[in-house]
């Protein structure tokens, strides 16, 4: 069965014999396949395991069977690649979501907050689709490794943002009107948001500095969509996420705006507001207790809150029923808000706490067409166990998140001996890393490139395998000089006269060491062949008629040797044939018009056992050829060839190691031997193109790291105005990626143009898990165990839900690729860079900054940037009105509320960005201590609870 069916595929492989044809080429290579593959199972052949290839002199070879593996790849793991970004989007929309309290579950599709999710993941489309267009009019093409990476770069970094800029708007305060909360959200989390991008895309330019044209073409792109993401985040998400508070106010439908959702109200009745009840005015709380707001009326719509006594909020009054809240307050908000101790002690008895005339003029009544109020901080409907607020129970990853920030992560942190635990484990984490990062292997296995069921993997695993025959090896030289008495030709040849360092001699001499040459045997010299070709001690070698002949042409044409047609057919028709030369020119070399005239000849004379030197067959292709010359060879017509090569053959090479150092073997070889020589001689091999790029990897990797963490460096220091806080940024980065590094090692991850992109994509995300945390920790006022804390507290929540769990959701189905370079060079390493992202921006920062961390913006003298919550502690603390003034002047607001006793006033200082914030005991105290001054020991009781 098997000799029927190889001597069919021989009678069908004559019609392609001689086939120069590409596209003709890859017809048959699928004819051929169409037929084995099927009959694999009974031929016992592993036919599919051969590349199909044609050949010829003229065209290049066609590979069909890698190239439609490749196209497969393209398509195996898209469905794979497009779950990873699904998971993320879903992701996305479940962290900006809350759950309703059980009796409200219809609000759960009011707090999905999906639309918003999509709007951001839309941002991130617009800005890659952008940056890919602007690179395309410029010329830049886009490879598979942009397509794949930079998407995921930028959902990165603008997922990050998006949460960075929703918490900052959950943590301004309720009682201002939305679209100041959303000026002031942007301006508490525009700084940090804006040096990480700024960092981002000097890092990413920088990078396109890099020779390897995947690694530049890359960085361009990248700089280029950070950018936009950056534009785009700033200015469109704060629109749509302005618009999506406006939505959650009004209880619309996700997705569905026009939809309104109903609620239950304190009876359990189902309560459905009119869409017509949109309408808004708001006006300040009128500062008499005694009087009425206009706009007043009945309650409508049936919330049931017009007899309740509302705990925390003061009794229910006619006159202040509606919210001061403008839209969204709640929903961001990680603490239900309630009123000081004494302020609702205040307002216990039915009137409105007094609060001061100036903070009364900051807060907004919501009135609807029929002028129904509802207090501040309370939204509509109540829980059956009494009223409340609608949403007032949600529970959302958000809130999960800064309550395990505040309550277990940050106080565990400033532990001293968890504080050494982490020194200690990431520093032995540099050791080991530094131990593994010099046994990195470089280059790209083409397996890896392949699908694991593709029949190409047993090919490579055989030819590695079983294969002894290394790939040949080209020394070319040009510029050959072989007019007569020239030394050029003694450089190049090794038959007697010949320099005993020439090029063949150095050759023959490389193969007795192959171990390190990676030369298997010695040069197919041409040169010498010629030589001896012309030589009269072979005279039935070179031969010229010396009469026309009907057979030979007219005379002075080429006599083959007697042992080839017309000699051997017809004696009498080579009779007249004789010798070329009767004797050497002086020196043994023929002369410039000799080879000229003869060395044509010899690269059409076929070997025979009557002349085994003919050129034909074995240097068809040695001599650059050239039709425009009268010899047919480029040059020689001058007296000088222009380009010829030597042929030798490298080891076998089974591994990627091995055809690197091969490749850095032969350019070390003939460097020496042009500059010993002085001739222009320099290595080619098939497998050279592709590995060249790894010669300069290690050097190519420093570049891509090194230049940009020096920018970052240096954007860090203009942006936080401090030295040593941008020496611990770059410092946390080196560990980083040197850690990286080591993970790479253990990953069996190889250094080259892939894992480069990726280490430049990581040094981009390393920035986003550092930089938002060492900025919150500038603006912050205290000590810098309480600064380093306040920093974990404000930024940990986003920078986990933004970035960590956003990558790992979308990493971990990548684990599931059915291609390896999916499962080796993105699962593996996007999870070492989120695991070591997160524990040196969430962990050993936090420690870092707490020890040896630089001194806050007010403590250097700068003005302005001190977070309200830190400069209303510290006038608290001192007891003086006036600095209490004036850490409200500071923090944007008119003036700080105080009763006449100032007990209101030390309560508002408690309160950061509109809620509550737990004091240390020491700024209780000194809260305690300031409200005795200024009031007295029931005020200082007041205070201190």
């Amino acid at each position: 069965m098997l000799v029927k069916q190889v001597a069919w595929l021989m009678r069908h492989l004559k019609p392609v014999r001689g086939m120069c044809n590409c596209a003709r080429g890859k017809q048959w290579a699928a004819f051929i396949l169409a037929y084995v593959l099927p009959r694999q199972r009974f031929m016992r052949l592993r036919a599919p395991a051969l590349i199909l290839t044609t050949s010829s002199s003229h065209k290049p070879r066609c590979r069909r069977s890698v190239e439609d593996e490749l196209k497969r790849e393209s398509y195996t793991d898209a469905s794979v690649v497009a779950v990873s970004y699904l998971v993320m989007l879903g992701y996305i929309a479940l962290a900006l979501a809350a759950i309703p309290p059980p009796q409200q579950f219809l609000q759960l599709f009011v707090l999905s907050r999906a639309s918003l999710g999509a709007g951001g993941v839309l941002i991130v489309a617009c800005s890659v689709a952008g940056a890919m267009g602007l690179c395309s009019m410029f010329g830049m093409w886009s490879t598979l490794i942009i397509m794949e990476v930079i998407p995921f770069l930028v959902l990165a970094v603008g997922v990050d943002n998006m949460f960075l800029l929703a918490h900052a708007l959950g943590r301004q305060d309720p009682t201002l009107p939305l679209v100041t909360r959303a000026g002031l959200a942007l301006g508490s989390a525009g700084p940090s948001i804006t040096l990480a991008a700024s960092c981002e895309v000097l890092a990413f330019g920088l990078g396109s500095l890099t020779p390897m044209p995947a690694v530049r073409n890359f960085s361009i792109c990248a700089a280029t969509a950070v950018l936009l993401d950056f534009i785009l985040q700033v200015t469109v998400f704060v629109a749509l996420l302005v618009l999506d508070t406006t939505r959650l106010h009004h209880n619309r439908l996700d997705c569905l705006p026009c939809v309104r959702v109903p609620y239950r109200d304190t009876s359990g009745n189902w309560v459905h507001d009119d869409v017509s009840e949109d309408e808004e005015s708001y006006e300040p709380l009128n500062p008499n207790p005694g009087g009425r707001s206009r706009g007043q009326g009945p309650d409508r719509r049936g919330w049931g809150l017009g007899n309740l006594n509302i705990p925390g909020f003061g009794g229910a009054r006619s006159d202040h029923q509606g919210s001061s809240q403008d839209p969204g307050e709640m929903y961001y908000a990680p603490q239900q808000q309630q009123l000081p101790t004494s302020a609702a002690a205040a307002a216990g008895d039915g009137a409105v706490p007094e609060i001061g005339v100036q903070q009364q003029q900051q807060q907004v009544l919501r009135s609807d067409l029929g002028g129904s109020r509802r207090m501040s901080g309370v939204l509509p409907g109540v829980t059956h166990q009494g009223p409340g607020l609608l949403h007032g129970d949600k529970v959302s990853l958000q809130s999960l998140l800064q309550a395990y920030m505040e309550r277990v992560h940050a106080p565990l942190l400033m532990q001293p001996l968890v504080q050494v635990l982490v020194i200690a484990v990431f520093v032995t984490g540099l050791f080991v890393a530094g131990a593994l990062i010099p046994r990195l292997s470089v280059g790209l296995d083409q397996a890896v490139a392949l699908p694991r069921d593709s029949y190409m993997q047993e090919y490579y695993s055989d030819l590695m395998k079983y294969l002894r025959v290394g790939p040949p090896l080209y020394l070319v030289v040009s510029d050959v000089n072989v007019a007569n008495g020239t030394a050029d030709v003694d450089k190049l040849c090794s038959v007697a006269g010949c320099r005993r360092d020439s090029l063949s001699v150095r050759v023959s001499d490389a193969s007795m060491t192959p171990a390190t040459s990676y030369i298997a045997s010695p040069a197919a010299s041409w040169i010498d062949d010629f030589l001896s070709w012309i030589n009269p001690s072979l005279p039935t070698c070179c031969r010229i008629s010396q009469s026309d002949s009907p057979q030979l042409g007219p005379k002075g044409s080429r006599c083959p040797p007697p042992d080839q047609p017309p000699c051997s057919t017809n004696a009498t028709a080579c009779a007249d044939c004789v010798s070329c030369l009767t004797e050497m020119p002086p020196g043994g070399r023929p002369t410039a018009e000799q080879v000229a005239r003869f060395l044509p000849w010899f690269l059409d004379a076929v070997p025979s056992e009557g002349c085994a030197k003919g050129g034909a067959g074995a240097y068809n292709n040695a001599i650059q050829k050239d039709t425009s010359d009268p010899t047919g060879i480029a040059g020689l017509s001058g007296g000088v060839i222009t380009a010829s090569a030597f042929r030798t053959y490298h080891t076998p090479l089974n591994h990627q190691h091995d055809f690197i150092a091969a490749l850095s073997a032969a350019r070390e070889f003939t460097e020496k031997a042009s500059q010993e020589l002085g001739l222009n001689v320099y290595p080619y091999s098939i497998f050279h193109i592709f590995f060249e790029q790894y010669l300069d990897t290690r050097r190519s990797a420093a570049m891509l790291v090194g230049l940009p963490m020096l920018a970052v460096f240096c954007v860090a220091w203009l942006f936080t105005g401090t030295l040593w806080g941008s020496a611990i940024l770059l410092a946390m980065l080196v560990s980083m990626m040197l850690q990286l590094a080591g993970a790479m090692y253990m990953a069996g991850i190889e250094v080259n143009a892939v894992s480069l992109v990726n280490l430049a994509m990581a040094l981009g995300i390393s920035v986003e898990f550092c930089a938002h945390v060492l900025h919150s920790f500038c603006v912050s006022h205290g000590s810098r165990i309480t600064r380093a804390k306040t920093a974990l507290v404000k930024m940990g929540a986003p920078v986990t839900s933004g970035i960590t769990l956003t990558k790992f959701a979308g990493v971990v189905v990548l684990a599931f690729a059915r291609t390896q370079i999916f499962e080796v060079y993105y699962f593996r390493l996007y999870l070492a860079l989120v695991i070591l992202g997160a524990a040196h921006g969430l962990v050993l920062l936090p420690v870092v900054l707490s020890r040896i961390g630089p001194p806050s913006w007010s403590d250097r003298g700068v003005q302005g940037s001190q977070d309200r919550s830190s400069m209303e502690l510290e006038a608290s603390s001192s007891g003086d009105r006036a600095r209490l003034d004036s850490a409200a002047a500071a923090a944007g607001v008119p003036g700080v509320p105080t009763t006449a006793d100032g007990t209101a006033g030390v309560a508002a200082a408690g309160m950061q960005d509109g809620r509550p914030e737990r004091l240390p005991s020491v700024a209780a105290s000194g809260m305690a201590a300031s409200a005795a001054a200024l009031g007295g020991p029931e005020q200082a009781a007041a205070a201190e609870e």
